[in-house]
């Protein structure tokens, strides 16, 4: 009896022991693991500690592990699994792994490209956050989610190209890659979240594709490189501060179908002189081309009824720029509250009949227009274009004559 007692309280002892074990993570050939079922999650040190790394070099890790005679599938990367890992240069996971957890790499500065497998469908939060030695990441079409602030602060990630499985950037994404260059979002894409590309200052350009219809708050705040930005025809709303601090940026051509523009939404781009505002915008927020746009000369506005929600922030060089607004509209606007502060204002194509782009004035760009009048690349952008200026010579139909003619206007011959 007492023999029998006595192996019932060493096999209890044991298994607490093993439990504190397992909840702490065991080591098995110089990798931790957790154990649930049949599965094994790659996790961090065995006691528990975060601040001194495990795992250095080329790290490979096997699809199946035994422990105490029990053999287990390995289905997962854990939370903090590699965190501050600084001297691990690669690692190789099987095929097995369907996710990463939360901050899986994060500060993992010895990483310097990395292909995940094609059995990864989730990427945590922080996932390769702050890893700085990152240069090319090939995220493949398995993927469906990506977590908040995946890759912030990868500062040598040059490009990414987003797969067609992701329907939504997550918010804070990519934010602080001061090095990306250029970002492909696929026609799968509708939303862009929260500061997902802020501050990316190495990023030229940007082009959304038609799936895309909202683009959140500071998604692109500080991208101080950006010169040029290709907007889908699907888009509704425009966040507040969306493009504020977009420094290079020289010209912005809003698309027919947006709805709002949010407060502050390119504040503070410095280089930006002309704004093309499109008839179905309905609200323009406080300083959505506010303080620090002081360049900004010509304001353009399909909208017929002058908006009435704008405040004296919402065009911060106002009283510096010229307003164009449609035939007809510009007594309504003249008598309207902070529009009527512009310079001046001026119907579109009022200002000579030779005025084939609608900006007041007769110019070569007059003759570009003209151009892609004859070559029928006019539809992108049909405000810039009126057709009934574009007969110059009046014989009835649009040619390479009127070019010439045009040209001969402005040439004062």
């Amino acid at each position: 009896m007492k023999l029998k007692f006595l192996t019932t309280l060493l096999t209890l002892f044991l298994c607490l022991l093993g439990s504190e074990t397992l909840a702490n993570g065991v080591e098995v050939d110089g990798i931790y693991y957790m154990f649930s079922g049949t599965n094994a999650t790659v996790t961090y040190l065995a006691n528990g500690t975060n601040n001194t790394p495990a795992y250095t070099g080329d790290v490979v890790i096997p699809e199946t592990v035994t422990y105490n005679r029990t053999t287990y599938r390995v289905t997962a990367i854990g939370h903090w699994a590699f965190q501050y890992c600084t001297n691990m240069t690669s690692i190789k996971l099987p095929s097995s792994v369907t996710s990463f957890g939360n901050y899986a790499f994060y500060h993992c500065e010895g990483l310097t490209s990395y292909e995940i497998p094609n059995t990864i469908t989730t990427v945590g939060m922080y996932a390769f956050s702050e890893c700085t030695g990152l240069k090319s990441i090939e995220i493949p079409n398995s993927v469906t989610s990506i977590g908040i602030y995946a890759f912030q602060n990868c500062t040598s990630l040059a490009s990414v190209t987003i797969p067609n499985s992701i329907t939504s950037i997550s918010n804070y994404t990519f934010t602080g890659c001061s090095g990306m260059k250029e970002v492909f979002i696929p026609n799968t894409v509708t939303s862009i979240g929260v500061k997902s590309f802020e501050k990316c200052t190495s990023l030229a350009s940007v082009t959304f594709p038609e799936s895309v219809t909202s683009i959140g708050a500071d998604a692109f705040n500080g991208c101080s490189g950006l010169e040029s930005i290709d907007f889908s025809s699907s888009m509704t709303s425009l966040g507040d501060r969306a493009f504020s601090g977009c420094s290079s940026l020289k010209t912005v051509t809003l698309p027919y179908g947006l709805e709002s523009i949010g407060g502050g939404a390119f504040s503070l781009c410095s280089s930006l002189t002309e704004v093309f505002i499109p008839s179905t915008v309905t609200s323009i927020g406080n300083a959505a081309f506010g303080g620090g746009t002081t360049n900004l000369t010509t304001v353009k506005v399909d909208i017929k009824t002058p908006i009435t929600t704008i405040t004296q922030s919402s065009f911060f060089n106002r009283k510096n720029a010229t307003l164009y607004v449609p035939k007809g509209c510009k007594a309504a606007y003249e008598a309207a509250a902070y529009w009527k502060e512009f310079k001046s204002i001026v119907e579109m194509g009022e200002a000579n009949d030779a005025d084939v782009n609608n900006d007041g004035d007769v110019t070569i760009a007059d003759v570009t227009a003209l151009v892609n009048i004859i070559l029928g690349k006019d539809d992108a952008e049909p405000y810039l274009y009126d057709h009934g200026r574009a007969d110059i010579n009046k014989d009835g139909s649009i040619t390479i004559a009127d070019v010439t003619a045009l040209v001969n206007i402005i040439l004062g011959i």
